[in-house]
């Protein structure tokens, strides 16, 4: 341990962290205030909207951000200081709002309520966000090229990540005692979908699954822990159908490739 730390170090020494401005304007060049307790959002999207125009990326910087409904646009690429950058919305309001974006990316931001709710976008990533705590749904994207991935959700009450569309949703740790751990599709789409080596614990439901015939899911790999009413189980709308699809009878549902998932 002592040795690799030596090694890290060393690396270190001789390849310093790129400094933040040759990423380019941080938010804080708009305006907007760091640990300040009023509403940053308009601040915040003169920033964006500036930013994204211009093809640089949004850097926020560590600290603690108070806004709701914050639009990206197309090519907006938003940083945040990993567990450091903190965005707090009012219940019943995400942080961020996306509609029919392209090209969009969010990394290494913290959320405490809802941090996005994304609908029919392309070539969307969320990667490497938490959200801390929400009273409603944690992340929420729909549309194609989706990958949701490496994000962490807490004590979201309803779903801690829901996406709907086409694309990959791998490597997430959810916890808490929310309504579903993962949710794939709606009543209208569920969208051609991976879901690979996500780790859940204690949801109502572990991943919760649309049987519309609109599409189709792959749901390998996950370890699911604690689920009270089942590791997976499809929906037909918000209610659940069939029995625990952990345990067998995926072949019931021809829109559902149900593999090698463990649950606890």
């Amino acid at each position: 341990m002592g040795g690799a730390a030596a090694l890290l170090g060393a690396a270190t020494a001789e390849a310093p962290a790129l400094p933040q401005a040759a990423l380019g304007k941080s938010i804080a060049d708009f305006g907007v205030e760091t640990n300040a307790e009023r509403d940053q959002s308009a601040a915040m999207q003169r920033a964006i909207n500036e930013l994204a125009a211009a093809g640089q990326p949004i850097v926020i910087p560590a600290g603690k951000y108070r806004l709701a409904k914050v639009q990206l646009p197309s090519k907006a690429a938003v940083f945040g200081a990993a567990g450091l950058t903190i965005l707090a919305a009012p219940q019943g309001s995400p942080a961020f709002e996306c509609h029919d974006g392209t090209d969009v990316s969010l990394r290494g931001v913290a959320f405490m309520g809802a941090g996005l709710v994304a609908r029919e976008c392309r070539n969307l990533t969320i990667a490497d966000c938490q959200v801390l705590s929400s009273g409603g749904d944690g992340l929420v994207c729909s549309g194609s090229g989706l990958l949701v991935t490496g994000n962490r959700a807490s004590a979201c009450a309803r779903s801690a990540i829901w996406v709907e569309g086409d694309g990959l949703v791998s490597n997430n740790l959810v916890g808490g005692e929310g309504q579903f751990g993962l949710r794939l599709g709606s009543v209208w789409r569920l969208g051609t979908m991976s879901v690979i080596n996500n780790y859940i614990d204690g949801a109502e439901v572990g991943i919760g699954v649309s049987s519309s015939e609109a599409g189709y899911a792959f749901i390998a790999m996950n370890m699911i822990t604690g689920a009270k009413n089942g590791g997976i189980r499809a929906l037909s709308g918000n209610d659940l159908i069939g029995k625990d699809l952990t345990r067998g009878g995926s072949e019931a549902f021809r829109n559902l490739a149900i593999a090698a998932n463990v649950a606890l």
